[in-house]
């Protein structure tokens, strides 16, 4: 296998067709010659929209058209962070750091904070607003719930020592994983949300297992989470001048059946659904699941079990003609 250049360390999603799954060329993008073949090439590769016409004079471009800057702040948010340190906030960009609250849900929160506080349940480090909100909505802004919810996911922290995690833990075997494992971040959608893409039907859990274990890997979703809470969110608000606070995801199936589902993988769904859905609720703004044949659909009625009501509305379960549902959702450009 040729091993990938800096530029095109990126996720790709496979445009579906009319061709058979069995295909051998389907969906196959054809290098220039002289150039190898990236493993994960640009996403533009493989979305093969339209050519968009050039900007008219006076025109201004759109601000997706400049995400160079933004991708590197997906990238690289540690970088981000301590520039973030450097700059400090200004008054304008705490006001977008933070967002506009609903009196509704700033009343509620309040009574949630003092509950918490008066059982000395309330550490600093986590008492802002938009968290304590997102456990909230997460149990339907039942306090009782929300209480027991947060509660475990302070006790989780503790006992995982997730804030070590970050000064402690070092995927040294990223870029090996992803050869077996192609996921990252790329650019952000329409509304300046992170996407966060995985090509599920490229996984290769045996090349996988051989270079990193079960618990490595998940405590890298662990520390890559925390990223994206503490470093991917507020760069996307800062580039889009409002608070955002989930991520849009796609996930390529193409593939994808029953035989997939093996006690490896088993264990890797469970574990990262527990983590996500527990301790990083409503972080997910939407699912879209794409190149889902008939194997694929026969799994997902057992994966859907074990998924929350709040999650399930949230994904939405396509075929190969999904092109016109992302780009409602992401510019192309």
């Amino acid at each position: 296998m040729h091993k990938s250049k800096e530029k095109y360390r990126e996720i790709i999603i496979e445009k579906g067709g009319e061709e058979s799954e069995d295909s051998p060329n389907r969906g196959t993008y054809q290098f220039p010659k002289g150039m190898n073949k990236p493993i994960h090439p640009p996403i533009e590769t493989h979305f093969l929209l339209p050519p968009l016409p050039p900007p008219q004079e006076g025109e201004k471009p759109s601000s997706s058209t400049s995400s160079s800057g933004l991708r590197s702040m997906l990238s690289y948010p540690l970088k981000v962070r301590d520039s973030l340190k450097r700059l400090g906030k200004s008054k304008s960009m705490e006001l977008i750091l933070e967002g506009t609250h609903d009196p509704k849900d700033e009343q509620i929160v309040q009574s949630f904070r003092k509950l918490l506080f008066l059982e000395d349940q309330l550490p600093a480090k986590h008492n802002d607003y938009h968290t304590l909100l997102r456990f909230l909505r997460m149990r339907d802004f039942d306090l009782s719930k929300a209480k027991e919810m947060f509660l475990n996911y302070l006790k989780w922290r503790k006992n995982y020592r997730v804030d070590a995690i970050q000064k402690e833990f070092k995927f040294i075997e990223l870029a090996e994983v992803k050869k077996c494992y192609p996921h990252g971040f790329h650019s952000v959608d329409r509304s300046g949300r992170p996407v966060y893409i995985e090509r599920v039907g490229m996984v290769d859990l045996y090349a996988l297992l051989q270079v990193t274990s079960l618990d490595r890997f998940v405590k890298n979703h662990i520390s890559e989470q925390e990223k994206t809470l503490n470093m991917r969110f507020p760069a996307c608000s800062i580039a889009a001048k409002r608070h955002i606070a989930s991520t849009t995801s796609i996930f390529d199936v193409k593939g994808v059946g029953m035989s997939n589902f093996s006690k490896p993988a088993r264990y890797l769904f469970m574990e990262i659904q527990k983590i996500d859905s527990n301790y990083y609720p409503e972080t997910l703004n939407r699912l879209f699941i794409i190149n889902a044949g008939s194997g694929f659909r026969m799994l997902w009625k057992v994966l859907k079990a074990f998924l929350d009501a709040r999650t399930l509305a949230k994904v939405h379960v396509l075929g190969s003609n999904y092109l016109s549902n992302l780009i409602e959702v992401i510019d192309p450009r």
